[in-house]
């Protein structure tokens, strides 16, 4: 089988990169001291001269952090000879940003000042590539600190929902997941720690994520081409939700944080802990754990029903940092139960709702080889496994306080990859090239008959970068090779012939930016995409009932593919920023499932879903603004609109799709929205309110519901305060002030019950 040779390549050549880089290691003949560095230095105030505790230190192309100490001090040990781009940021100050020298087997003294300033209601970070010495991921937004205690929701999707071009699928709080630019599920690549989350919410309305948000560090926002590093099927882009669950630098003392948050939508409680440190001699640990329980939500019109949640979730992680690099592995539990809500609007099937059980276990192994003086700069290997289990049961009309299992699914997924970093080559001033390989073993019980299959994947790929004076060039190559082999070929009656299918494609992408002065930047991102169907867009067959559907796979179905293309412009000033970005995403064979309005002979109660392929047009825009009053006031607002449509076959791609909604409209399109706010800040004190807004969606397809505008108003305050070691901050959030009833165009279950309700949440973090 071609899959196994391509597998086989990748294994051998991950030990061979193995090896290369431990021989490197020896070979060069330096010590350990020689080869890398120490950096000690002191934060303090600019004004006063005092010491600032609680600072985050992140060393960018090393992707390392450290915080302060009570004396303004931090330490980075085992730095690999070179410069670095040094990001220093606190909550009362203005972030700043320094580029420091290490030599080998010396110790570099840096000292940096902060000069306080306003607090900004979202931190971005804006990356000046033409100054920085090496290679790291172009992040495009960064979702960190204040934002994102003030965010913080009970799922990803619902933390990242205020951010521009952003929108959340829902059927109920719990399974929410993120949609960027009207794309989702496997188009938009969701990363734990760079790694695959091994769940299957990409596949269904009903499906969690398996990320709990209570003990993340920042989340991510990658676009372009370093976002195919991580994937081929990222026209939406890639949201990598950083925990750190593997130390990757030494430490001289222990930090931690716990957080306690309550909100009165759902009588809802949480709470997380999170320490890491020094273990003994170069080896370090970081553990977690948090706890999450809600009821029912309560909407303007009452509660709806079967929506509470729990969850319970820890990981640990340990390793070993020294001068030649490191090495460590963590492992992480989560269990989670939550409801999915019945009713009749929908689907006769399930009335009193479905109960959900999830859980996953998550082993993690990661390395890092540092080289000195080689075209080679590092190696970075890393390893996932994942065992993930998701049972549906049902409540039977006639017997509602019984459950039986309607649905189950399984799925053990192993990941491998492997990233060389290296120097200048051709007209390239840093690079990246690397491979990756995933098996998947996949099975599925109860009433759904999707046969067990084996899911086999392999990929090459590279990632470059240039500067030329002001202009930024970013290129990056990929090609993937998949195949899909179920258990046992067979001819459905239903969904046709199932037997193995392979497929393979080139996706790849090109990124120039040009930096017209120190605040305005203007450029261009050009996209091909790839993205062969998943198992259960092959093969699913049979009733789904958490999902109201009878659902019927398409063996037959074609690797999808896209073009898509981006202006943008930035400014980045002291008073005022602004982004805005138009964006057109064409494809072919855009797969989704399609309502037919038909129901299933098998059961007459759930309609039939079939997987279509059809070819797709997206264009839109997106932008988002903060201007500074005063000292004391800042006026913030953002703006979201995609369309989409669909093109007959044989039609030429128009450069923008203007016709009138006449059944061409792709379905679950996220509407036009926006908010607009204003902030007072003081001291430690910041108080602000904003408007969220979203037009009426009634471009919909065929037997899509329409859903109304709405207007909703928010109010927000948050305080810290340092004493000693600790930094104590206190964030609250009064949510739909007015208690308005609206709909979530994209949520499956907006004809039962409207979104949540007045919300009040209070969220206590502390640094000690």
């Amino acid at each position: 089988m071609p899959i196994i040779r391509v597998l086989k390549f990748t294994v051998a050549l991950f030990a061979i990169l193995t090896w290369t880089g431990s021989a490197a290691i020896f070979a060069s003949g330096e010590s350990g001291e020689q080869q890398s560095g120490t950096v000690i230095g002191t934060i303090f105030d600019a004004n006063t001269g005092e010491p600032i505790s609680n600072a985050t230190i992140y060393i960018e192309e090393l992707e390392q952090g450290a915080i302060s100490h009570e004396d303004g001090g931090f330490r980075f040990r085992s730095i690999p000879q070179g410069t670095y781009r040094f990001r220093v940021q606190h909550l009362a100050y203005q972030p700043k940003s320094v580029r420091v020298s290490v030599q080998g087997g010396d110790t570099t003294r840096v000292n940096v000042e902060l000069r306080t300033t306003q607090f900004r209601a979202r931190e971005v970070e804006v990356t000046d590539e033409y100054i920085r010495d090496d290679l790291t991921t172009q992040v495009e937004r960064v979702i960190t600190g204040r934002s994102l205690r003030q965010q913080l929701g009970r799922t990803i999707a619902e933390t990242l929902d205020d951010e521009p071009g952003l929108a959340q699928r829902s059927m109920g709080p719990a399974p929410a997941r993120p949609v960027l630019r009207g794309l989702g599920g496997d188009r938009l690549l969701i990363l734990e720690d760079g790694g695959r989350t091994g769940d299957l919410s990409a596949t269904s309305s009903d499906h969690a994520l398996a990320i709990e948000p209570m003990t993340a560090e920042h989340i991510e926002l990658i676009r372009g081409p370093s976002a195919l590093l991580h994937g081929s099927n990222t026209m939406g882009g890639v949201i990598n939700v950083i925990r750190g669950q593997i130390p990757m630098q030494g430490y001289d003392h222990i930090h931690s944080s716990a957080a306690f948050q309550g909100e009165s939508v759902n009588t809802g409680l949480s709470g997380g802990l999170r320490a890491y440190g020094p273990v003994a001699g170069d080896i370090n640990f970081r553990a977690d754990a948090s706890i999450r329980n809600a009821s029912d939500v309560q909407t303007p019109e009452g509660r709806l029903s079967n929506t509470e949640i729990t969850t319970y979730n820890g990981s640990l992680g340990l390793s070993l940092v020294q001068d030649w690099g490191m090495v460590g592995f963590s492992g992480n539990i989560m269990d989670t139960k939550y409801g999915v809500p019945g009713g009749l609007g929908i689907a006769d099937a399930h009335p009193n709702g479905v109960d959900i059980e999830m859980f996953r276990r998550y082993l993690e192994g990661r390395s890092r080889i540092n080289i000195s003086d080689s075209f080679i700069r590092r190696i970075d290997l890393g390893g996932t496994y994942s065992y993930y289990k998701h049972v549906e049961l049902e409540r039977p009309e006639s017997r509602p306080d019984e459950r039986i299992v309607g649905s189950e699914f399984g799925v053990l997924t192993t990941n491998l990859r492997a990233h060389v970093h290296h120097r200048d080559w051709l007209f390239f001033d840093k690079g990246v090239a690397g491979i990756w390989a995933e098996n998947r073993d996949y099975a599925s019980g109860g009433f759904s008959f999707t046969p067990a299959t084996i899911e086999q994947a392999a990929a090459i790929f590279t990632y470059q970068e240039a500067d030329f004076n002001r202009l930024n060039l970013q290129m990056a190559l990929r090609y993937d090779y998949r195949v899909v082999s179920p258990e046992t070929e067979r001819t459905s009656i239903l969904i046709g012939n199932i037997r193995e299918r392979s497929f393979g494609g080139f996706s790849g992408s090109v990124r120039g930016a040009w930096s017209l002065n120190n605040d305005m930047k203007v450029g261009a991102t050009l996209m091909r995409s790839f993205r062969a169907p998943g198992i259960e867009e092959l093969f699913a067959e049979g009733p789904h009932l958490a999902n109201f559907s009878f659902e019927k796979g398409n063996p037959d179905l074609s690797a999808e593919s896209g073009f898509g293309a981006e202006l943008f412009y930035r400014i980045d000033s002291n008073r005022f920023d602004f982004y805005v970005a138009l964006f057109r995403n064409q494809m072919d064979n855009y797969i989704f499932p399609r309502d037919t309005n038909e129901r299933a002979t098998r059961r007459d109660d759930l309609n039939k879903f079939v997987m279509n392929e059809e070819r797709v047009l997206m264009t839109g825009v997106e932008m988002n603004y903060r201007y500074r009053l005063s000292s004391s006031f800042t006026q913030f607002g953002s703006l979201s609109y995609v369309r989409g449509d669909f093109v007959e076959d044989g039609e030429s791609f128009p450069f923008i799709a203007t016709g009138k909604n006449e059944g061409n409209a792709v379905p679950m399109m996220p509407p036009l929205t926006g908010r607009a706010g204003l902030e007072w800040s003081s001291g430690m004190l910041r108080i602000g309110g904003h408007t969220r807004f979203a037009a009426k969606q009634n471009r919909t397809d065929t037997f899509e519901s329409p859903t109304d505008g709405y207007a909703l108003f928010d109010l927000y305050a948050q305080y810290h305060i340092s004493r000693g070691r600790a930094l104590h901050t206190f964030t609250l959030n009064l949510e739909n002030l007015a208690d308005t009833e609206y709909r979530n165009h994209l949520s499956r279950i907006k004809e039962i019950m409207p979104e949540p309700g007045r919300n009040v949440k209070l969220l206590y973090r502390v640094y000690f």
